[in-house]
C-alpha cells in the first residue's frame, strides 16, 4: 500500500485541477508522515492504506464543496493541513479539544483516526472540513446559522468513490426533526438567522446543529431546489456587507413566510428520508466498481454477479484506482436496502456491442439515474450519473388543456 499511496500523490501532484500555486509545507510532528494531494498537506501516524483513502475522500470532498457553493464561494489557492493521528494522545497534544474527535482550529484541520475510521468521524471530518474549506475561500462574512448548517449538509453526504452525493437525510435524523418541530423546540428562524458565533458557543446545543441543517437542507433541496439560486443571492449580499434582514428579505421575501413553508416541507407525512440521494450514491458506487472491472476488461452477467464480485472483493482495477474496502460494504449494503423502497437497479448492456454496459437505477415514480463513466486507457477517468424525471404521461396533459 505503501507504494500505492506514492503513486497516487505523484499523480494528485500532477494534476493539479485547479492549478494553484505550491504551499509552504505545515511542520511534521515526529513519528508521522506527510504527503501532498491536489488540496491537502496529509499527515499521519496511521496506515498508509487508511491514509489513502483518507486523501482520496477529502481531495473529492474539496470538489463537492466546491461544486455546492460555486455561487458565493471563491477559488482555493491554498493547500490545507490535514492531520490525522492514531490515539487521541498524540491528538490533544497537538492541540486537540480533549473529548471531541475532530476539529478545525482556525488553520489546520485535525481528527482522530483510531483503528478505523468510522462513520461518525467521517461525518465529524466532512463537517470540519467544511468550516476549514469556507475560512479559505469564503472568508470571515459567513454567518454562524449558515457557516455551521452547510457543515452538517456536508456531514451527512455520502461517499461514492469516485465522489460525493450531498443532501442525504438519514431517517433517524428525519424523525427527530420531526418531533423538535411538533414540540416548538427549535428557535423562531429570525432569532437564529441573528445568532452570534459567541452565543452558538456558549449553548453548543444539539438541537441548534438540527435546526441549522434543517434549513440549510430545505433551501438546497425544497420545493424542487426552488431556493437554491436564492441562498447563494443572500450569501454574496452578506458578503458585500448587506444588513442580514435586508439580504433575506431581497433573497427569500418575509422571514415568517419561509418559517412557515420550511416547517411544512419537514412535517409533511409523505416526506421521506431522500431514497433519491440515496439511490443517486448506490448507482454511482456501482458504477465506480463497474468502471474499474470494465477498464481491466472484467465483464458481469447482472447486477447479482457485479454485486457478488464486489462482496468477494474480487472487481479488478488499476492499482491506482483501488477502492477503500469499507466502500463495499457501504455499496452492498444500501443497494440491499433500496430493493425494499421499491427502487429497481439494474446492469444494462449497451445498445451495441461497442457500447459500455451501465447501471441503471429506476425510481417509484419513474425518475430514472443512469451511471456514466469514462475510461482512460485501463484507467478510470470519471464516474457521476445523470439523472431523468419520469416521463410525462401524456392522456394526463391532454385531460388537463381540456379543461
Amino acid at each position: 500500500m505503501r507504494s500505492i499511496l506514492i503513486l497516487l500523490v505523484s499523480l494528485l501532484l500532477a494534476c493539479d485541477a485547479m492549478g494553484q500555486g505550491r504551499s509552504a509545507s505545515p511542520q511534521i510532528p515526529p513519528g508521522m508522515k506527510g504527503v501532498e494531494g491536489r488540496y491537502h498537506f496529509l499527515i499521519y501516524d496511521i496506515p498508509d492504506d487508511q491514509a489513502q483513502e483518507a486523501l482520496i475522500r477529502m481531495e473529492a470532498m474539496v470538489d463537492e464543496y466546491t461544486t455546492r457553493t460555486r455561487d458565493f464561494s471563491g477559488k482555493l489557492n491554498r493547500k490545507l493541513p490535514f492531520y490525522l493521528f492514531r490515539d487521541r494522545a498524540q491528538y490533544t497534544a497537538n492541540g486537540g479539544i480533549p473529548g471531541s474527535v475532530g476539529i478545525f482550529n482556525g488553520s489546520k484541520l485535525m481528527a482522530i483516526a483510531g483503528d478505523k475510521l468510522t462513520s461518525r468521524t467521517w461525518h465529524t471530518i466532512q463537517h470540519e472540513g467544511f468550516h476549514q474549506f469556507a475560512s479559505a475561500v469564503i472568508g470571515g462574512n459567513l454567518p454562524i446559522w449558515a457557516n455551521e448548517g452547510l457543515a452538517e449538509y456536508f456531514g451527512e453526504a455520502i461517499f461514492t468513490g469516485d465522489g460525493f452525493v450531498s443532501g442525504a437525510i438519514p431517517k433517524h435524523r428525519l424523525r427527530r426533526i420531526a418531533g423538535l418541530m411538533k414540540e416548538a423546540k427549535f428557535k423562531p428562524v429570525q432569532a437564529m438567522l441573528t445568532m452570534t458565533g459567541q452565543q452558538w458557543n456558549r449553548e453548543l446545543d444539539h438541537t441548534n446543529y438540527d435546526q441549522v441543517w434543517a434549513m440549510t437542507t430545505f433551501l438546497a433541496h425544497g420545493d424542487d431546489g426552488k431556493y437554491q439560486k436564492a441562498f447563494g443571492r443572500y450569501m454574496i449580499a452578506l458578503s458585500r456587507g448587506a444588513p442580514w434582514d435586508r439580504a433575506w428579505a431581497d433573497s427569500f421575501g418575509n422571514v415568517e413566510a419561509f418559517e412557515k413553508k420550511w416547517i411544512e416541507w419537514w412535517t409533511d407525512e409523505n416526506r421521506d428520508a431522500s431514497t433519491d440521494v440515496f439511490a443517486q450514491a448506490a448507482t454511482q458506487m456501482l458504477t465506480s466498481y463497474l468502471a474499474r472491472g470494465m477498464s481491466q476488461k472484467q465483464t458481469f452477467a447482472d447486477l447479482e454477479t457485479l454485486l457478488a464480485a464486489i462482496e468477494k472483493n474480487e472487481v479488478q482495477s488499476h492499482k491506482s484506482d483501488i477502492l477503500p474496502e469499507s466502500l463495499a460494504t457501504d455499496c452492498v449494503s444500501l443497494t440491499r436496502g433500496l430493493a425494499k423502497s421499491q427502487v429497481v437497479i439494474t446492469l444494462e448492456a449497451g445498445a451495441t456491442a461497442k457500447d459500455q454496459p451501465s447501471v441503471v437505477c429506476v425510481m417509484p415514480d419513474g425518475t430514472k439515474i443512469t451511471g456514466t463513466y469514462k475510461l482512460k486507457g485501463s484507467r478510470v477517468a470519471s464516474v457521476t450519473s445523470k439523472i431523468d424525471p419520469p416521463a410525462k404521461d401524456a392522456k394526463k396533459d391532454n385531460e388537463k388543456d381540456k379543461e
